[in-house]
C-alpha cells in the first residue's frame, strides 16, 4: 500500500538543480524531473546527493504538458528543496540516481 497524501503528475522535464548555499557555488546538476505532486518531486540525476541537502531546482523549458498544470498539483518551475533519499539506478550501462525531493514551502 502507498503512503501517499497526493496525486503523482508524470512528466519528463528537463531540471537544474544548485546547492542553496550563502557561499558562492558554480555546480549545477543536471537531471530529469519524472513525477511530481503537491508535496515534491521525483528527479533522476547523474551524482548522488546526500539526504537533508538543500537544493534550487529550476525547470529548464516548459513542457507542454505544464500549460494547464496548476500549483495546487505540485508543478513548480523553480522551487526550494530537500533531499529526503536518493538510491543509484542502472539502465543501460549508465549509472544515475532516483532522487526523492520535498518542497521547503507549500502554497
Amino acid at each position: 500500500m502507498e503512503k501517499r497524501n497526493s496525486d503523482r503528475h508524470v512528466t519528463d522535464q528537463s531540471i537544474v538543480c544548485t546547492f542553496f548555499t550563502s557561499h558562492s557555488c558554480n555546480d549545477t546538476i543536471d537531471g530529469k524531473m519524472k513525477n511530481y505532486c503537491g508535496s515534491g518531486m521525483y528527479a533522476e540525476l547523474p551524482t548522488h546527493v546526500r539526504e537533508g541537502t538543500v537544493l534550487m531546482v529550476r525547470a529548464t523549458g516548459i513542457a507542454p504538458e505544464y500549460l494547464s498544470a496548476k500549483i495546487e498539483e505540485g508543478f513548480r518551475s523553480i522551487s526550494l528543496v530537500e533531499v529526503k533519499w536518493s538510491h543509484a539506478l542502472t539502465a543501460g550501462g549508465v549509472l544515475s540516481y532516483g532522487t526523492g525531493l520535498k518542497h521547503l514551502t507549500t502554497w
